[in-house]
């Protein structure tokens, strides 16, 4: 058997293999071709990466020229010439296809190139393609066949909702572009054309930026207004007897047995419970029971509710104030065999506001507002014979609005008004109605409640979120201190006892270096 081997010699391009008999020279030799080979591999790697930011720079450069102001003007110029003044003016090499034709007669005065030439080719029927370092002039119908090369970008939100800026993007893609998401770190990766990775770059940059915050203060003011009155006479007269009956057949055969005689009338319309003004006038003796009470009330009754909230909302978010009581009352839930279920539940009763604010321009905030009152009016008894369940009735009053208001201006929201007019007659038939003794046979109540929601709305745009001097106190007035930990008496016994015998050790140390001094 031959003991020789192979050997490999590399000069940097090509391989030469040969038989050697010698292992040691063996060795060395692919030592030789393994380091020179990795030198090259380093080298290729370095230089593809050369290129690639050569590329990336020739690119930026472009982008640059494209935004390079030019002034022309032209006067049914062919427009070979146009692109060649174009090129000169801005230093981009512009390439025209051979059926790029026509004349052009235009002035632009200080105008970026990218869109002069936007502008004189979409005259012309053309476009162009940018390519790494120059720009290529087409008809419309042969760009489509000219297929732009595809660009990956990764986008990092900051601000915006990283949900609906993906559904926004998704618009922009073409057919041949991709889209992925990561939610948990707010990452957008999209791969597409030049053109159409340009455009999202311009949307993105314009919708995650950060959006303004809105201070919106509201003070509520329900300002009700009651006006009761009663007015009228109450009488009882008759003969002095002891037979209080009200109907005819029930008198007690006991008793007196003269005739007897009893004429009443009370018909109180009792708006004003809480007041009393009244004169009573009598006659009384062994034979005739006269009593009357003469009643004039009258109560003015002027109540108001003030709330002051605040909230802090972001550009285009809804805000909802809401200053309520919960009325509990029965709901039935019909079964299939005929019955009912009753269930607990609960009505909203107060105000409630809801605010959306929008940041415009120039200091102006458009503010979108529904204010709702409700209050409730009474009650109603609902269900069967056997089972009643009492229902709230509640009023509500509701408006909505959209304004525009300058930052730091009050808006006042009125016109929720109001006004409720009871008015009640008791009287005796006829002789309620007669001229001149009708006031005796009578008695009159009215009630006008009279009620407005105000509500007074004021926003402003914080830039700086910093705390009034109000507010900072509050925050330190109501600060809870953690509680001091207790030391039961047991752990303080343990902790004596350790330091007893942590002094009685460094006694006994201090001593035995005294003996060995």
């Amino acid at each position: 058997m031959d003991s020789g081997s192979t050997a490999v010699k590399f000069d940097g391009t090509n391989i030469e293999i040969r038989r050697v008999t010698d292992m040691k020279n063996y060795k060395l030799g692919l030592l030789a071709m393994l380091t020179v080979l990795a030198v090259n591999y380093a080298a290729a790697v370095d230089n593809n990466s050369d290129v690639n930011a050569a590329g990336n720079k020739a690119q930026s450069e472009l982008a640059l020229r494209m935004q390079k102001k030019i002034s022309v003007d032209f006067r049914n110029t062919p427009i070979e010439d146009v692109l060649r003044i174009m090129a000169d003016q801005s230093g981009v090499d512009i390439i025209k296809s051979p059926k790029v034709i026509g004349n052009v007669t235009a002035t632009l005065t200080n105008i970026p190139l990218e869109e002069a030439l936007n502008n004189i080719l979409a005259a012309q029927g053309c476009g162009y393609i940018a390519s790494a370092t120059m720009v290529r002039v087409l008809p419309r119908e042969d760009m489509s066949e000219v297929t732009e090369r595809l660009v990956s970008r990764i986008y990092r939100i900051t601000y915006a909702d990283v949900k609906d800026v993906s559904d926004a993007v998704k618009k922009f893609i073409s057919p041949r572009g991709s889209m992925s998401v990561n939610v948990g770190t707010s990452n957008i990766i999209v791969t597409d054309n030049e053109s159409k990775i340009k455009a999202i770059d311009l949307f993105i940059e314009e919708v995650d930026r950060i959006t303004p915050q809105i201070s919106v203060e509201a003070r509520i003011y329900d300002i009700t207004s009651q006006d009761r009155l009663d007015i009228g006479v109450q009488w009882q007269a008759g003969t002095n007897t002891t037979y209080a009956g009200t109907s005819v057949g029930d008198n007690s055969t006991a008793g007196k047995s003269y005739p007897s005689t009893t004429g009443t009338f009370t018909g109180s319309t009792g708006y004003t419970d809480s007041t009393t003004g009244s004169l009573r006038l009598g006659w009384i003796d062994a034979g005739i029971d006269i009593d009357m009470l003469l009643s004039a009330q009258k109560e003015n009754i002027d109540a108001k509710l003030l709330a002051n909230p605040r909230i802090l909302v972001l550009d285009n978010e809804k805000a909802n104030i809401k200053i309520i009581s919960e009325i509990p009352y029965q709901e039935l839930t019909e079964t299939s065999n005929g019955g009912s279920i009753g269930t607990i539940a609960f009505k909203e009763v107060g105000v409630e506001l809801e605010v959306t604010p929008h940041f415009a321009r120039d200091g102006m905030i458009r503010l979108k507002l529904k204010p709702k009152f409700s209050v409730q009016t009474g009650s109603i008894n609902v269900g069967n014979n056997t089972n009643q369940y009492t229902q709230p009735i509640i009023a509500t009053r509701q408006a909505e609005t959209t304004l525009l208001i300058e930052d730091g201006k009050t808006v006042v929201l009125g016109g929720l008004r109001k006004k409720e007019v009871n008015k009640q007659v008791n009287k005796i038939p006829f002789l309620g109605d007669l001229p001149v003794i009708s006031p005796a046979f009578r008695f009159e109540g009215e009630e006008t409640v009279i009620s407005e929601l105000v509500v007074f709305v004021t926003p402003h745009i914080i830039t700086n979120l910093v705390l009034t001097e109000t507010e900072n106190k509050q925050l330190h007035t109501t600060e809870i201190k953690s509680p001091e930990p207790v030391e039961s008496k047991a752990e303080a016994a343990e902790k004596a006892e350790a330091k007893k015998l942590k002094t009685e050790k460094v006694k006994t140390v201090k001593t035995k270096t005294k003996k060995i001094k």
